[in-house]
């Protein structure tokens, strides 16, 4: 039986961001890269699976009184922000 680790999605995605960083400077040996990707991939699935539990969370707390579901999911900020006004870096398409 596995252990199950508690790691925050901030923690997860900083470590990720580290991950990335340290794989794009390429002073890793090959087997070091190797752990170091297959460690990226997992945050990256716990992330994904953090973010797909916080996003029915919300369309659970849209559904109106009658039962029906309003699809109403946390939208991207508008073009005006920083963050959407850059395009992807290479640590977006790393992982």
């Amino acid at each position: 039986m596995s252990k199950k680790t508690e790691i925050s999605f901030e923690q997860a995605l900083t470590e990720l961001e580290q991950i990335a960083e340290n794989l794009e400077r390429g002073q890793l040996t090959l087997e070091e890269s190797i752990k170091s990707y297959e460690r990226g991939m997992e945050l990256k699935i716990l992330c994904q699976s953090i973010l797909a539990e916080a996003e029915g969370k919300i369309e659970y707390l849209s559904k109106s009184g009658s039962g029906e579901t309003q699809k109403k999911t946390a939208s991207p900020k508008s073009e005006t922000s920083s963050r959407a006004a850059t395009p992807p870096s290479d640590d977006d398409e790393l992982f």
